[in-house]
């Protein structure tokens, strides 16, 4: 067969893959992956250039801060160093512009103000002479704070003044031996500091002690829009990379991949609309692709070998699809209903046990009842013999208790609670005999002992009720030899053939209650007979008086999942694994004979012993 390339197909061959395109293409996929990493990229890049904004940010406030923090330092150094010395000499007055570090600092950044109104200057004091050098709340916990940890020598922070963000630079001031001056012992200060200032406040500092702050307040407005303005380009900026990004991959994908896809796609299309006109892909490459479409081609060989005598094939194995399924469905049915069977068997087996210990115990000890009961009996008749006069009292209990009912009536007592418990423990042997069917050996058994243990269970449903009458079971057996089998097995075939018949009874007289038929004086029996058809076979039949069946139904009761009983009554598996049990595991056989009107008889033969 000489294959074609997608391009020299004919155009009445070859059908186009319908412009269907799926909800989300590969294309889609990958260009949203490629988005959504280009996003986890660019929110880590821009999450990084914030923190090194910030930090930015920050170095440049506390630059600034810095740089007036240390001109107000060599102010108050200039005054308290230079200019407060050399006015002394001159006067012996208070001059508080050149004596007063803090006044004098106060007016130099008055000046320095002037220029730049927004920067901040204070020498705030937590008991300060002059009272606008009052500590606020912010500058209290500053000076609280330098003294609590004296070795600090600097402390920044951010606050928000009127809606402005400021930063702040605070730097502790200690009380120094030249400050005793002013701000000593009050009666040694200038007297122009007490007429201005009183002397209750700015008093008795100890050298040493963090009186006071230096606290530089610098705006941060400028560098707040400087951050967002950066980082407002630097996210335009990703975002404008990103759309070429996503551009360029797009065009590479439909260059590199789209179209090949697309090609594949075709093909495949074409080998499905036309088997027998098998394309092959034209693709050279290297890579997943090419290799793809070589797999494809290999696989378009093998489609074409295989595609001559494909119908025949699938017809043969769908066939045999057909016929193990069914195997497998009624060996699986198979399978549960023998669990059954044996987790019941169990069951019987345990409560034939338990009854069994009591019983023995009962049985065990009538006997020896019976014969002290007697043993009291005789010697009350001895008394009695002797013309023994007994008192009022004896005389009045023995007419209580009824003395002579109960010497005539408790011998038959004994007698029948004897007979109870040997009814009891031949129950319980045919309990022990149905138990075999958890046993999945081939033994010698007397299958009339299985047959009487399957009555037993079967019991309560022999019985009548407000539907029914009491179905009769009618017993002809002959003596049989010990038989081979497997009991458990042969068990379940007396289980599902009488469980039918009843079945078939129990409807029976139903319908005839509801037609008020005459023929309801009829009673359902169900008749067991064994015998010997020679010396190497037993035959065991089992009848009903029941409807019957026609020829119809009869021929295919042994069919698997044959039934004629109601939807959920039935499964249709019993008798068919009945006669798997007699014919394919004991060799024997298993037939059914039905007349309408007249019953059913269902009649096993199964061969003494088992050939090897």
């Amino acid at each position: 067969m000489r294959y074609k390339k997608v391009d020299e197909l004919p155009t009445q061959v070859f059908t186009p893959l319908a412009k269907s395109p799926p909800k989300i293409s590969i294309k889609l996929k990958f260009t949203i992956a490629v988005i959504i990493s280009l996003i986890i990229v660019m929110a880590v890049g821009v999450g990084n250039l914030n923190i090194i904004q910030s930090n930015a940010f920050e170095e440049e406030a506390k630059h600034r801060s810095e740089l007036v923090l240390n001109f107000g330092q060599a102010s108050r150094d200039y005054v308290l160093q230079q200019l407060s010395p050399a006015v002394e000499k001159h006067t012996q007055e208070m001059v508080f512009e050149a004596q007063s570090n803090a006044f004098a600092t106060r007016k130099i950044f008055e000046i320095f103000n002037q220029q730049l109104p927004e920067y901040i200057y204070k020498q705030p004091a937590l008991n300060p002479l002059n009272p606008v050098n009052q500590a606020d709340e912010l500058e209290t916990k500053v000076i609280n704070y330098f003294q609590k940890n004296p070795n600090i020598s600097r402390k920044t922070g951010y606050i928000n003044n009127q809606n402005t963000e400021l930063f702040y630079v605070a730097k502790p001031i200690k009380m120094e031996t030249t400050c005793l001056k002013c701000h000593g012992r009050p009666e040694d200060a200038p007297q122009a500091i007490r007429d201005k200032y009183g002397i209750i406040n700015g008093f008795n500092w100890p050298v040493g002690d963090i009186i006071s702050t230096l606290m530089i307040y610098v705006p941060t407005k400028d560098l707040r829009t400087h951050q967002a303005v950066m980082m407002q380009s630097i996210i335009y900026t990703f975002i404008g990379l990103t759309i070429v990004m996503i551009i360029l991959i797009c065009l590479l994908f439909d260059k590199l991949v789209g179209t090949r896809i697309d090609q594949l796609s075709q093909v495949m299309n074409q080998a499905a609309l036309h088997p027998g006109s098998t394309v092959r892909i034209n693709d050279q490459g290297r890579d997943e692709l090419g290799r793809m479409a070589k797999i494809f081609n290999r696989m378009a060989n093998a489609l074409d070998d295989a595609y001559a005598n494909l119908e025949h094939k699938v017809a043969v194995r769908t066939a045999e699809l057909e016929e193990t399924l069914q195997e497998l469905q009624v060996t699986q049915s198979q399978l549960i209903q023998t669990e059954k069977m044996s987790s019941l068997g169990k069951l019987v087996a345990g409560i034939a046990h338990e009854i069994n210990n009591p019983l023995s115990f009962i049985s065990g000890n009538i006997d020896h009842a019976e014969v002290y009961t007697q043993d009291l009996l005789n010697l009350i008749e001895l008394f009695r013999q002797r013309d023994f006069q007994p008192d009022a009292h004896i005389q009045a209990y023995m007419q209580k208790i009824d003395l002579e009912f109960v010497y005539e009536d408790l011998p038959k007592l004994l007698n029948s609670m004897k007979i109870g418990s040997d009814r009891i423990n031949q129950i319980v042997l045919n309990l022990r005999n149905f138990s075999r069917l958890d046993q999945a050996e081939m033994k010698s058994v007397n299958l009339h002992e299985g047959i009487e243990s399957t009555l037993v269970i079967l019991q309560h449903r022999l019985k009548a009720n407000s539907d029914y009458p009491e179905i009769l079971v009618i017993k002809d057996y002959t003596d049989l030899p010990l038989v081979e089998c497997y009991p458990g097995q042969l068990n379940q075939v007396f289980m599902n053939l009488i469980s039918n018949a009843i079945d078939v009874l129990v409807s029976h007289s139903e319908h005839n209650l509801n037609k008020n038929d005459p023929e309801t004086n009829l009673i359902p029996q169900i008749l067991i007979k064994t015998e010997m058809v020679n010396s190497e076979t037993v035959k065991i039949n089992i009848s009903d008086n029941g409807s019957g069946m026609n020829e119809k139904v009869r021929s295919q009761i042994f069919d698997p999942f044959f039934t004629t009983k109601p939807i959920g009554k039935g499964t249709g598996l019993g008798l068919s694994i009945s006669y798997k049990i007699i014919v394919e595991k004991h060799k024997g056989s298993l037939c059914c004979e039905s007349e309408l009107g007249k019953g059913t008889t269902f009649c096993i033969q199964i061969p003494v012993r088992q050939a090897l």
